[in-house]
């Protein structure tokens, strides 16, 4: 009897979020923060847990689009399940590290080729978060490492996420009408 051994490659996916998307002169993501999941089985990988990550975890209303930074600098967006099959082609042993980037539904899109269409291979370079200025620190419940920066106040960030996700409901209870059509909550 013969068996067949099968190599995975275990991944490490970084999800960049906090910062901002520049458009000039190319599109590129500016500063933010880091969390990542390490050690991951790229069979695994589903687009549904992906953008779940970004809404449950980093506090997002809703994922409009869902990015890929290749080796190459190049930037990639990735819809649905057939986007992410067609990104885990492309790992293996030399490409094992994946950049995932997010933008809300309320932002503005970036104007990235779907990863669908890429053809070939991801060329091999380093990838370098030069605007990223963060600092390192051991989180368990998040299967890695969580990057806190320090650009932002943590307090601040709490607050912000529990605002978005803040509910109003159709009798506008505790709020003030302050212009015609909108209401400010006291």
């Amino acid at each position: 009897m013969r068996f067949i051994v099968i190599n995975t490659v275990e991944v490490t996916i970084y999800f960049h979020h906090g910062g901002e998307w520049l458009t000039s002169p190319e599109p590129h993501y500016d500063r933010g923060c880091v969390t990542y999941w390490k050690g991951y089985d790229p069979d695994l990988i589903s687009f549904i847990d992906l953008v779940n990550e970004y809404i449950n975890k980093l506090g997002f209303v809703g994922v409009q689009e869902l990015i890929v930074l290749a080796p190459t600098g190049k930037y990639f967006e990735i819809i649905g399940n057939e986007g992410v099959r067609t990104l885990t082609s492309l790992i293996s042993t030399e490409y094992k590290s994946i950049h995932l980037f997010a933008t809300e539904d309320c932002e503005l899109s970036v104007d990235v080729i779907v990863i669908v269409m890429h053809d070939g291979s991801f060329l091999l370079s380093p990838i370098v978060n030069e605007g990223t200025n963060c600092s390192e620190s051991e989180d368990d419940s998040n299967n890695g490492m969580v990057f806190s920066c320090s650009d932002y106040d943590t307090n601040e960030l709490e607050n912000f996420v529990t605002k978005k996700k803040r509910n109003i409901t159709d009798g506008l209870q505790d709020y003030k009408e302050i212009v015609k059509g909108m209401a400010l909550r006291t």
